[in-house]
């Protein structure tokens, strides 16, 4: 009963987004939102499978939505003033709602900004106290060389999704291991294994 299954793994990144076709939304989210998205759309679930209720979602943005952030308000000084769409981003959870919207999820949702340490801990907590059957764990990785410079740290756009049930839904379903608690190296660990295959 407290055992937690991962039903897929996988990682995305800015070179992946040409090729994705989400509809006719996709071209207007912001970075953080569009790799969030491909990201849990690369997992290959069918969401349908479950009451849309019983599915949670949990994201973590490492550097909320700064980069969304300063290209809004490097639109001040544009033609029109700062991009009302773009607003509509400046917010980390953004991503969340995307998700939430395409997949037709109505179950409890978190955004987290940080590293993404405490994402998993927190999916395996709504899914033992029966909130949710199964939990999407999403960290994005969105800085722009602008930000980078401010914030003094690397660029970065990849995002990296988990999805995590309370029962294997497939034989390669693995089960999720005390010592995995970091998203981003056991994202990474399990595609590798599945290129590996």
């Amino acid at each position: 009963m407290n055992k937690i299954f991962i039903a897929a793994a996988s990682i995305v990144t800015e070179t992946d987004l040409p090729s994705a076709r989400l509809g006719q939304r996709f071209g207007r989210l912001d970075l953080q939102s569009q790799l969030a998205l491909l990201a849990v759309a690369s997992l290959q679930i069918d969401f349908a499978k479950f009451p849309p209720d019983r599915l949670g979602i949990c994201l973590v943005a490492s550097a909320g939505s700064l980069t969304t952030d300063l290209n809004f308000w490097n639109g001040r000084s544009g033609v029109g003033g700062p991009s009302p769409t773009l607003f509509a981003y400046t917010l980390p959870s953004a991503a969340v709602g995307e998700i939430a919207i395409h997949f037709g999820l109505t179950g409890p949702d978190l955004c987290f900004v940080g590293d993404g340490t405490e994402l998993i801990t927190e999916a395996v907590d709504l899914i033992r106290s029966d909130k949710v059957d199964g939990c999407l764990c999403i960290c994005g990785e969105v800085i722009s060389t602008e930000v980078a410079k401010i914030i003094s740290g690397p660029s970065a756009a990849t995002a990296c999704a988990l999805f995590l049930t309370r029962a294997a839904l497939s034989p390669d379903s693995r089960e999720l291991r005390e010592f995995d608690r970091d998203i981003k190296p056991l994202c990474a660990l399990l595609c590798a294994a599945k290129s590996a295959s």
